[in-house]
């Protein structure tokens, strides 16, 4: 009897759009993320009022907040999901079982984002990924409908939480007294120390800190764990009913997703963006949490108004995606984009590398050069390469055996 082998999805099979959206989601992660590489403590969760004093960074900081803040972590997280459908999907249609592949390719992704948290950048999200990917088995045989009531149950119960919270916040930080340089934030002293050993320490002395703030980190996670699961199981839901694979027959939903989620989405973060804008400028320190705690909600219904609007553009104009096939080739190669945005800018800012400072402005334009750096070398590198160097070793290990790399 011949017995079929799992192997890594062949060229033929990708779907594009997916590796567009995924190359659009690293420069929205990327310029969020710079906030934290030029601010060096990732537990710094935002910037001081004297980085705010120019008009053009108090502008750059309103658009991150509302247009990119939460809202690109959510589309990662959702083309994860939409992956794993699809991978699910092609084993089993060679009689296969995906679980123990799935899990394999779990684990390793969970080393990759342990040894990237501890010895690069604490910021890491991919360890998170991986936990909340095993979740993610348990739903594999779920029917979509009842997937999607999984959606919107946690996202449900999400929102009464932070709005809840955060409401209560906003209410402390407008009547107490609770400013930023005081004393209320058990964090200040630690963020302060995390500075001194990035800013100016070598990299054994920066190592010891990140050791520390990286166990601080995950705790942290905890907070927008349930956002990460929730758009993996939209992304498992769109992969059960094959959005991405005929766009052009789903233009009813997308169009749904684009209308409710930019007309809300952005009037919404606009909102929250102004107001962390103002709670920094006034120094409510509570304020700012509770803008936080409220952007955990809403940041996500942005996310679905740029993943529907992305969807019914890329089934309507044939010229968009030959514009964004070179954006494509980054998403294709978005583990290594990711861990390397972390190292080049590590070693920008960081003490053991260039010791950069930059304002807010200069950051965001900084991120877009980065990014458009970052296309040019993937699309030189596919060309002759058929992965990059993480999701070849990725793929390796996951399958046991060593993928080709070169193209014939």
């Amino acid at each position: 009897m011949h017995t079929q082998t799992a192997t890594p999805v062949s060229e033929s099979e990708r779907i594009y759009a997916m590796d567009a959206l995924r190359g659009i989601a690293l420069l929205g992660i990327l310029i969020v993320n710079m906030g934290a590489f030029k601010g060096l403590s990732t537990l710094a969760l935002f910037p001081s009022r004297e980085s705010l004093a120019r008009a053009a960074d108090q502008t750059a900081f309103w658009l991150i907040q509302s247009l990119f803040s939460a809202k690109f972590y959510p589309i990662f997280a959702f083309l994860f999901g939409l992956g794993f459908a699809l991978q699910m999907e092609r084993l089993q249609a060679r009689g296969l079982n995906p679980t123990g592949i799935m899990l394999r390719r779990l684990l390793i992704l969970l080393i990759f984002g342990m040894l990237h948290g501890l010895f690069i950048w604490t910021g890491d999200v991919l360890f998170v990924y991986a936990l909340s990917g095993m979740l993610l088995l348990l739903f594999r045989n779920f029917h979509p409908r009842v997937v999607l009531s999984w959606v919107i149950g946690l996202w449900g119960v999400q929102a009464f939480l932070c709005l809840s919270c955060g409401g209560l916040l906003l209410s402390w930080g407008l009547t107490g007294d609770a400013s930023v340089s005081g004393s209320l934030d058990p964090l200040d002293a630690l963020v302060e120390q995390g500075r001194r050993a990035y800013a100016s320490g070598s990299y054994w002395q920066a190592q010891q800190f990140r050791f520390i703030e990286w166990a601080m980190m995950l705790l942290n996670a905890v907070f927008f764990a349930p956002n990460v699961l929730m758009m993996f199981l939209l992304g498992l839901y769109f992969g059960k009913v094959g959005v991405f694979a005929q766009l052009e027959a789903h233009r009813r939903l997308l169009g749904w997703l684009a209308g409710v989620g930019l007309t809300v989405g952005l009037g919404l973060n606009a909102l929250v963006g102004g107001g962390t804008l103002n709670a920094i400028r006034a120094a409510q320190e509570m304020s700012l949490y509770g803008w936080l705690t409220i952007s955990v909600v809403v940041g996500p219904i942005l996310s679905l108004g740029y993943i529907g609007v992305f969807g019914l553009l890329w089934a309507s104009l044939p010229a968009l995606q030959r514009l964004l096939t070179p954006v494509a080739a980054a998403g294709r190669m978005a583990l290594t984009n990711y861990l390397m945005q972390s190292v080049v800018c590590t070693l920008l800012f960081y003490g053991y590398g260039l010791g950069l400072r930059l304002g807010i402005a200069q950051g965001l334009m900084l991120s877009v050069l980065i990014w458009a750096v970052q296309t040019a070398v993937s699309v030189l590198w596919l060309a002759r390469f058929q992965y990059g160097p993480m999701e070849w070793l990725w793929r390796s290990l996951t399958y046991g055996q060593r993928m080709a790399l070169r193209r014939a």
